[in-house]
C-alpha cells in the first residue's frame, strides 16, 4: 500500500510539474505573438502618425518648415564641451547622426539618420527637426521593444531627468526634461520647430498598446 501511496504522489508531482512546464510555455508563446501583433500595429499606426499638420511638409523627406534665422545661428550655446571619443559614423548597415545616453534608464543608443520602418527595427531614428545640438527641435522616435537601445523604459524617466545627446562633431549636449505625456497618434505639437532659439529634443515613442504616443520633451541646458 506504501508503495502504491509513493508512487501514486510521484505520479502526481510529475504531473504538477509538466503542467507548470506547459503553462510557462503557453505564456511565453503568447507573449511572442502580442509582441508581433503590437510591432505589426505600431509600423502600421506610425506609418500614418504625425502628419496632417503644418508643422509637417513631407513626410519622407522630413524638412523642416520653419527656417532658422542666421540670428538664430549666432544664439547657439556655445557651452557644448568636445566629447570624449567620436561616436560611430555607422551602425549595423545604417547612416548615425547622433549618440543618446540617459544614464537614469541606463540607455545607450546610436540614433539613425533617416526615418523607416527597417531603421526603427534597428535603433532609434531622427524623425523630424533639424542636426541634434543646434538651434531647433530635434526629434527622435523609437519602438517601445524591450531591447537595450529602445524606448521602452521611456516611461520611467521624469521631469528635471537628465541626458546626452552627441553629434558626429563629437559635441555632447546636456539636456533636461521639462514635459513629459501621452498623446493622440495624430497630435503633432510636439513636432514643432518653434522653440524661440532653444536647443531641443523630442523623444517619440509608443504606449504598450500602441495606441498612443509617450512623448518626453527635453532643453539643452
Amino acid at each position: 500500500m506504501q508503495t502504491k501511496d509513493r508512487k501514486d504522489r510521484k505520479n502526481k508531482l510529475i504531473f504538477i510539474l509538466l503542467a507548470i512546464i506547459l503553462c510557462i510555455i503557453i505564456f511565453i508563446v503568447a507573449n511572442q505573438w502580442i509582441l508581433v501583433k503590437v510591432i505589426k500595429n505600431v509600423d502600421e499606426q506610425q506609418q500614418t502618425s504625425f502628419v496632417s499638420t503644418d508643422d509637417v511638409k513631407t513626410r519622407n523627406g522630413m524638412q523642416e518648415e520653419n527656417t532658422i534665422s542666421e540670428d538664430q545661428n549666432t544664439t547657439l550655446d556655445t557651452s557644448i564641451h568636445q566629447a570624449e571619443n567620436d561616436i560611430l559614423t555607422t551602425y549595423k548597415g545604417y547612416s548615425v547622426i547622433a549618440k543618446l545616453e540617459i544614464p537614469k534608464i541606463d540607455l545607450e543608443t546610436y540614433v539613425i539618420s533617416e526615418y523607416s520602418n527597417q531603421a526603427l527595427g534597428v535603433s532609434v531614428t531622427k524623425f523630424y527637426g533639424g542636426n541634434p545640438n543646434e538651434v531647433g527641435n530635434f526629434c527622435i522616435a523609437g519602438h517601445n521593444y524591450i531591447t537595450k537601445n529602445m524606448f521602452h523604459d521611456l516611461k520611467k524617466l521624469s521631469i528635471g531627468d537628465m541626458f546626452t545627446l552627441t553629434d558626429n562633431n563629437a559635441h555632447e549636449g546636456i539636456y533636461k526634461i521639462y514635459l513629459i505625456e501621452t498623446v493622440e497618434p495624430d497630435e503633432t505639437q510636439c513636432l514643432s520647430q518653434k522653440t524661440d532659439g532653444r536647443i531641443e529634443v523630442t523623444l517619440i515613442t509608443c504606449t504598450t498598446d500602441s495606441s498612443k504616443r509617450i512623448i518626453v520633451k527635453a532643453v539643452k541646458i
